[in-house]
């Protein structure tokens, strides 16, 4: 048997041995491992923002233009002149000022003539009386026989300084405004100084039944007449303070 010559020997176990990508010159086996990274990134698809499609510099500013003619146009109507130098960005303001002022006029109007109901009464139908009657105490008062005579000018001074100060707070009061009448200081007596009073409240006839049981109740009256010592701003010192605690009141004259 001849002998094989050994270059062609290992030329063949070189050509045997070797990947098949190898053998045919090529990188066709795993062509993407050898891309460059730009490569690789320009077979990536395109981003889900532009759908693939890329825009150009020429659309980007045709756009802009169109925008820019847009609002030029939109100026140009504004400045344009209704009649004389009035142009119509002005009757535009005009008209919104003038909606406003009506809204508001309209306001102000329905807030002028609107009248509660419960405020619309006829003071002549208040036929019914009812009276309360009781005492209070007046710690920094100082009793002399002046006092204890009603005609003395000491004692009406005081007097009407209490009657003011309670005909205020019933007149005022949202519940029983409307229904009282007077108050009045009967007598001063010795203990400190204690005052005696008599309040009068006025009701219709077809409200009484309601009235004497909850808004002319006693307890209505005497806890607003309560509250409003509690709240008073006077010093515990001052002569006109009234002891919340000293307060009484029944039902009569």
């Amino acid at each position: 048997m001849d002998d094989i010559p050994m270059d062609i020997l290992k030329s063949s176990d070189e050509f045997g041995g070797a990947p098949a990508s190898h053998a045919h010159g090529g990188t066709c086996g795993d062509a993407s491992t050898n891309l460059s990274p730009t490569e690789h990134e320009s077979l990536l698809p395109q981003g889900n923002g532009t759908n693939g499609v890329q825009t150009s510099p020429r659309d980007v500013e045709s756009q802009k233009s169109g925008k820019d003619r847009t609002m030029h146009r939109i100026k140009e109507e504004l400045n344009e002149k209704v009649f004389w130098e009035i142009r119509l960005w002005m009757v535009i303001i005009f008209i919104v000022i003038v909606i406003i002022a009506v809204i508001f006029i309209s306001l102000a109007i329905c807030a002028a003539i609107h009248q509660d109901e419960d405020d619309i009464f006829d003071r002549s139908s208040f036929t019914v009386i009812q009276n309360f009657r009781g005492s209070f105490q007046m710690p920094n008062q100082v009793f002399t026989e002046e006092l204890n005579a009603n005609s003395s000018d000491k004692s009406q001074t005081l007097a009407t300084e209490l009657e003011t100060k309670l005909s205020d707070l019933y007149k005022t009061s949202a519940a029983l405004g409307r229904y009282f009448f007077n108050t009045e200081i009967r007598a001063f007596r010795n203990g400190s100084v204690i005052a005696e009073y008599k309040l009068t409240f006025q009701m219709p006839e077809e409200e009484k039944d309601q009235l004497r049981n909850f808004t002319l109740s006693r307890v209505m009256v005497y806890n607003v007449f309560r509250q409003f010592l509690y709240d008073q701003e006077l010093p515990e010192s001052d002569p006109m303070f009234i002891d919340p605690a000293s307060l009484e009141m029944v039902l009569g004259n």
